[in-house]
């Protein structure tokens, strides 16, 4: 764990744009979330996720299209560019995981 100046353990996400790189999740709950991963630095551990959708940026995105490639289709339902980040009828997210780095001084808890 170490090297992420920015940690999580036991935390839930909710309804939320949750960016992984330069973090550290362990036991966390994350549902209806659109996950973001652009370059693959982050260390997700015991996580549980629900109704989330995948969205790979830069190296990931690479990456991804390289699995593609080797399988002949996609490991994952993945949203990229081409795809709406929103479907019809569905809430926007209402905040950001980055939202939260604020809050990590204070004790809480659902955030250890």
């Amino acid at each position: 764990m170490e090297g992420y100046k920015i940690r999580y353990k036991n935390s839930k996400f909710s309804n939320e744009k949750a960016e992984l790189d330069g973090k550290s999740f362990i036991h966390c709950e994350f549902e209806s979330c659109i996950i973001i991963l652009e370059r693959g630095e982050t260390e997700v551990s015991g996580c549980s996720f629900r109704n989330c959708k995948l969205m790979l940026r830069g190296n990931a995105y690479t990456v991804g299209k390289i699995i593609k490639l080797f399988t002949g289709k996609s490991p994952l339902k993945v949203l990229d560019m081409e795809e709406p980040l929103f479907e019809k009828g569905e809430p926007p997210f209402q905040k950001s995981i980055n939202d939260k780095q604020q809050e990590i001084a204070a004790p809480n808890k659902n955030r250890g």
